[in-house]
């Protein structure tokens, strides 16, 4: 899977997306880590929910998961052997108690780097165009 891309970006945005309110704070993103550049980490947890957001989904049991993920490479920004800028896109659906109350589309767009041991792994976010 780390040989290819585009299969570790989509495997990086399933565990991204897919959270529930009975796991710690940032499970998702301690999951989807192991598809990512240490800086990467760093930042989705700089971004990813605090004790009163985290609070406040447990209060609400908020969960959430994501199908139709797509990963493809960017028409418009460079690509190389060792860099790849891929657009992100899948649908979230957002449950509360179980109860499915909202459905979205997720788009991101993140570089993908490869490796000195020929891993591709998922980078910060960009912006696009």
């Amino acid at each position: 899977m780390f040989a290819d891309p585009v299969a570790v970006t989509t495997a990086w945005l399933r565990e991204w997306c897919a959270t529930d309110w009975r796991e710690p704070m940032n499970a998702n993103l301690h999951r989807a880590a192991r598809y990512q550049t240490p800086s990467a980490v760093k930042a989705d947890l700089r971004d990813g929910d605090d004790e009163n957001t985290y609070r406040s989904a447990q209060e609400q049991q908020l969960s959430s998961g994501c199908d139709e993920v797509v990963a493809t490479p960017s028409p418009e920004a460079p690509q190389s052997p060792d860099l790849r800028y891929l657009v992100l896109s899948a649908r979230r659906v957002n449950s509360a108690a179980g109860v499915a109350f909202e459905t979205e589309q997720v788009r991101s767009m993140r570089r993908v780097v490869l490796q000195p041991r020929g891993r591709w792994l998922v980078a910060e976010q960009v912006e696009a165009g």
